[in-house]
């Protein structure tokens, strides 16, 4: 599936600031920081190592803080967002996140988590993303360039060496390159034990069906609007993507260790039959319609101890991959990519020089909230596999937290948190004044 083609594409602009920009990975953290550092004057190249566009089929879901961020970075995001965005499918349900549901049940309600005038919208991950390709001049996007090192320049500069065996220099390096990240490794030591992830002690199945196929198996309420369904061990995870012409499925399993090299492997239905046997009637009926299942191992980055150093920073998974119980790692990407553009755009940023001042504020304003959410997902997990430290089996227990857990994620203050990145940013700079 190739790139949508654009009649008229975006040109770079001239820019006052003195320094290149080289983003490492094209996923959404990196997209979404080009092209608000493009439409705020600031050149920059971005760098993806696949060859080709896949279609993983992946499907993501948001709340209000991550589209706050999306049009605050640039309202063109958000334009392409809502054009693929799917909300819940029936109106009673436009606020609500997402309704839990005993698994061990015909779906019965333990709770509906609502999200005050946003509710929630997924998208699939990979269109959304070949869509904010087409925002970014060409000639800016570069393909097949998968990262095998970087090496300091004398000026505080770097050169960033590709595998094809070319080459490119640059004054200022931000990875977005993943989960698997080599930037976080070249930056944190490729020794550190926080330079690689660390298993979650679980495992998904995923897939996506057509709607049509997904009402006729799950009923219309199942299908159309966002639904857990939680056991013991176990958990189903069902959305609408793609106006709502499609239903992603993820089914998560509780295991204590990963034997496998690859992350993915292949599986059969009768061994995802046998991962959920005891389930209740709804989640039998959601891993049934997982043709085709792969074991998708998770992992995550649950410590950093620093994002950056000199003028090499880390963003999105590169810098907190989380796993997928909070629904809000990836809005993450682009809280970190608002904070960065309105940092670098500052009149003060002029000079490459400047730059660690901006980095510096960026981690020690990101790093402490993205951990947070990257520890409190994995809790979450534990909390709807029914083996949470407080909350147990108690269905009681976990409505009420349910209830409360997610609202510091959703209605954090933007505005507010990108002036106490500048804030920051003028705090370090008047400290270490340049010569």
């Amino acid at each position: 599936m190739g790139l949508r083609q654009e009649s008229i594409r975006p040109v770079m602009p001239k820019s006052e600031k003195q320094f290149s920009i080289a983003i490492v990975g094209g996923g959404l953290a990196g997209l979404s920081l080009a092209i608000g550092l493009v439409q705020r004057g600031i050149p920059v190249q971005i760098y993806e190592g696949a060859t080709e566009w896949t279609d993983a089929g992946a499907g993501l879901v948001f709340a209000k803080n991550s589209m706050v961020a999306m049009e605050k970075i640039s309202p063109d995001i958000y334009k392409a967002f809502a054009k693929r965005s799917s909300g819940q499918g029936w109106e009673s349900k436009k606020t609500t996140y997402m309704d839990y549901r005993d698994g061990s049940t015909d779906g019965e309600l333990i709770t509906s988590v609502i999200c005050a005038n946003t509710g929630q919208e997924s998208v699939h991950r990979t269109l959304f993303a070949k869509d904010l390709v087409a925002l970014l001049p060409s000639g800016t996007f570069h393909m097949g360039k998968r990262l095998v090192a970087i090496d300091n320049r004398p000026d505080g500069g770097y050169t960033l060496r590709w595998a094809d065996g070319q080459s490119t220099d640059a004054d200022v390096v931000l990875g977005s390159d993943g989960i698997k990240s080599k930037c976080r490794q070249l930056l944190l030591g490729e020794d550190s034990p926080e330079a690689v992830p660390k298993f979650a002690k679980e495992f998904a199945y995923r897939g996506m069906v057509p709607m049509e196929r997904a009402i006729e198996v799950l009923g219309e309420e199942f299908a159309r609007n966002s639904m857990v369904n939680i056991g013991p061990n176990c958990l189903t995870t069902t959305y609408p993507v793609e106006k709502g012409t499609l239903l992603n499925m993820v089914a998560c399993r509780t295991i204590d260790t990963w034997e496998h090299d690859e992350w993915v492997v292949p599986s059969s239905q009768e061994a995802v039959r046998k991962d959920f046997a005891g389930c209740g009637p709804v989640m039998q009926k959601v891993i049934s319609m997982m043709d085709k299942p792969a074991m998708w191992a998770l992992f995550d980055h649950p410590e950093c101890s620093t994002f950056y150093k000199g003028r090499f920073a880390l963003i999105g998974d590169a810098a907190h991959a989380s796993t997928p119980h909070q629904g809000a790692g990836c809005g993450q990407a682009f809280e970190d990519a608002l904070v960065l553009c309105s940092l670098l755009e500052d009149e003060h940023m002029v000079s490459a020089a400047h730059v660690e001042f901006a980095l510096e504020a960026y981690d020690a304003i990101r790093r402490p909230r993205t951990l947070k959410i990257v520890n409190t997902s994995r809790e979450n997990g534990e909390i709807c596999m029914m083996r949470g430290e407080d909350t147990g089996d108690d269905l009681g227990k976990i409505k009420a937290t349910l209830e409360q857990r997610f609202h510091w994620i959703w209605h954090e203050d933007l505005d507010q948190q990108v002036q106490q990145a500048k804030s920051k940013m003028r705090e370090v700079s008047e400290a270490q004044p340049i010569k």
